[in-house]
């Protein structure tokens, strides 16, 4: 009886240690939209605290990301990278335009972005961060603040998508909404719609 325990024991440590080595979550850096694409980061670690860090806000300069590992830093210049993904699993694209990380929401059709935007007060004192929505057609290709207008230029011999765009957003308010019945932005949606028919 008890060599039957002890093995039962041993196979669920087993069974436990390799369902935790397949959840194991990485962090890294996305060196190309090509590599994003890929799902191949660069100076890939297990999100463990003590393995290192990536870093992405600096006090004198925000021009670079610092990847910690253990105890070699390297510094990457911003505008050399695509982006990362922290250990939450979200991915992150840089701009090289303004330096800003824009989170990756959603790559099906357009690419949705989200970034916090510093907006201030009416007594010009203080500032509070509000969520503001962006695109790209491509992940490589430049980034856009998601409006309708913008997403006409951006898709400019496709009518019916323009259609459904202004069928859809008339009042501009709701641009950035999800569409929970489809498991996708309705932006995305409804470019898929036009495609498809």
């Amino acid at each position: 009886m008890k060599k039957g325990l002890l093995l039962l024991a041993i196979l669920f440590a087993k069974f436990s240690f390799a369902q935790h080595e397949d959840t194991v979550a990485y962090m890294g850096i996305y060196m190309t939209a090509q590599d994003y694409g890929m799902n191949k980061l660069s100076y890939a670690m297990s999100c463990n605290p003590s393995t290192g860090k990536i870093k992405t806000e600096h006090f004198f300069s925000q021009k670079y990301v610092e990847v910690v590992n253990g105890s070699k830093k390297i510094k990457l210049n911003k505008d050399s990278i695509f982006g990362y993904r922290d250990c939450k699993q979200k991915d992150f694209r840089f701009n090289e335009n303004d330096r800003k990380e824009y989170r990756i929401l959603e790559n099906k059709g357009l690419v949705i972005y989200v970034t916090d935007l510093q907006v201030r007060s009416s007594n010009e004192k203080t500032f509070r961060l509000v969520p503001a929505y962006f695109f790209s057609k491509t992940p490589s290709s430049e980034i856009l603040s998601l409006t309708v207008i913008n997403l006409k230029i951006a898709s400019p011999g496709n009518i019916k998508f323009h259609d459904y765009l202004d069928v859809e957003f008339h009042d501009c308010n709701n641009i950035s909404a999800f569409d929970f019945v489809h498991n996708i932005y309705k932006v995305n949606y409804l470019l898929n719609q036009s495609l498809s028919n």
